[in-house]
């Protein structure tokens, strides 16, 4: 299950939720199937998205399993770790399924470059990732 998003949603604006939805999109989507832990994300993502036209959009590319197009995102330049949650967040919608396939690593490091971080930062995530999963599976079981 979707844990609650740690990003200050009401602290962006219209556009910037936009942009943080397509992104868990295009994580949902990266590793070409769709579990269910990730379409509760996407609910959860489009729950914040005001605009009826791009939560159409967003249902649009998971239901037609394609990968969305992402821009470098703006604002939050003086509030990195504002940028930081939003990269954790994604990071839990890629390992909902408890699996972190090649693509979906691709598609993080993407979305991180995007966000204005080094490739050995989001690196690091990556391998608290894999961590995480690795717990999961000798902890509470899968």
């Amino acid at each position: 299950m979707t844990s609650a998003l740690r990003t200050p949603i009401a602290k962006m604006s219209e556009p910037q939720r936009e942009w943080f939805a397509t992104a868990m999109v295009a994580m949902i989507v990266a590793d070409g199937s769709v579990s269910s832990d990730e379409v509760e994300s996407l609910m959860q993502a489009i729950s914040f998205v005001k605009n009826p036209q791009a939560v159409e959009r967003l249902k649009k590319y998971v239901h037609f399993n394609a990968p969305p197009t992402l821009t470098p995102f703006h604002g939050w330049e003086r509030e990195p770790k504002n940028r930081a949650l939003m990269l954790i967040d994604l990071m839990s919608v890629a390992i909902a399924d408890r699996t972190f396939s090649p693509k979906e690593r691709e598609q993080f490091h993407r979305i991180g470059s995007l966000l204005g971080f080094p490739d050995a930062r989001v690196d690091e995530l990556i391998h608290m990732g894999d961590a995480f999963i690795e717990r999961m599976e000798h902890g509470s079981g899968g």
